[in-house]
């Protein structure tokens, strides 16, 4: 169970950015399709059940290699960071790979070539580049499963509680951003029936560097960095630019993680990120009354319940 017992600093946001998928929704059943569709009708077709059993292994944790590394795409290499640059490198088979003191740079992941695997999504990415496959390939597979998952039988299930409590956190901002594209990401806010919940809305937002450039925003705004909350499953995309700034972070993913970050919070379920959106709200409340700026008495029943 999420627990608030941590410290008093939720009093202090004021704009709390959330990631999309994997973070207001929960499901991963679509992978296994998503792989399918990929392989399908290519000359990789023979390998498809090897690749669903190697991305449900990375999914689960069973691999050395797993969420949290990297998949440099021109040397193939699966790469775990390390410190100053260095890395260790993997091969497919899982042998070890000597990486010979290169540097890779992983703070600039688009320049080094580095596909940072921080979700499912991306554990199918690194497949599509595996096998050499077209971006066009890619794109239709996933452009297929993201309709999918709108209708049934394989239509995620929207999380009520957690929307209904987003909808009521009163904070300067609440900011979506999402690095799908503008037209599936507009058609799952839409079925999540959310949109309207939120001040600020980017799709295909090109995180983590566009985040980078829209929290210099915000500063340049006059929000201080303790202010700023991301909540998000991937911590490349969502959560490092924010921890650089010394903003706040909340990891939410029922996967393992080999990511060495520590995070102000770390959830696993929708359950525990609704308690965290109704604790701010009280604990923000709460100091309003202090302050003698209580809301009425209502509202505060309202959130309350």
């Amino acid at each position: 169970m999420f627990n608030m017992a941590v410290d008093n600093w939720p009093t202090d946001i004021k704009v709390v950015i959330f990631d999309m998928d994997g973070t207001l929704y929960q499901e991963d059943t679509f992978m296994e399709r998503y792989i399918r569709y990929l392989l399908e009708e290519t000359e990789h077709e023979a390998d498809t059940e090897a690749a669903v059993s190697m991305g449900k292994a990375i999914r689960s944790g069973e691999q050395t290699f797993g969420f949290g590394h990297f998949y440099h795409l021109k040397d193939d290499l699966l790469v775990i960071r390390l410190e100053d640059g260095l890395a260790r490198g993997y091969a497919w088979d899982g042998s070890s790979v000597p990486v010979r003191k290169k540097l890779y740079k992983f703070d600039s992941i688009l320049a080094a070539d580095l596909l940072h695997i921080g979700d499912p999504w991306n554990i199918v990415a690194m497949l599509s580049h595996r096998y050499k496959l077209p971006e066009t390939k890619l794109s239709k597979a996933f452009d297929r499963v993201r309709k999918e998952m709108l209708a049934a039988p394989y239509q995620f299930e929207i999380h009520s509680g957690l929307m209904q409590a987003i909808e009521k956190l009163n904070v300067d901002k609440k900011v979506l951003m999402t690095n799908t594209h503008l037209e599936s990401g507009a058609q799952f806010l839409d079925f999540m029936q959310i949109h309207f919940c939120f001040d600020e809305v980017y799709c295909d937002a090109g995180k983590p560097a566009r985040l980078t450039t829209y929290l210099a925003s915000l500063l340049q705004q006059g929000y201080k960095a303790h202010e700023i909350l991301s909540v998000g499953d991937n911590p490349w995309n969502d959560l490092h630019p924010v921890k650089r700034i010394g903003g706040r972070t909340c990891f939410i993913s029922p996967y393992p993680s080999h990511d060495p970050e520590v995070w102000d919070l770390r959830l696993t379920t929708l359950d525990e990120l609704e308690q965290l959106m109704c604790a701010i709200g009280k604990q923000q409340m709460k100091e309003e009354m202090k302050d003698g700026t209580n809301p009425a008495e209502g509202n505060l029943q309202e959130i309350q319940g």
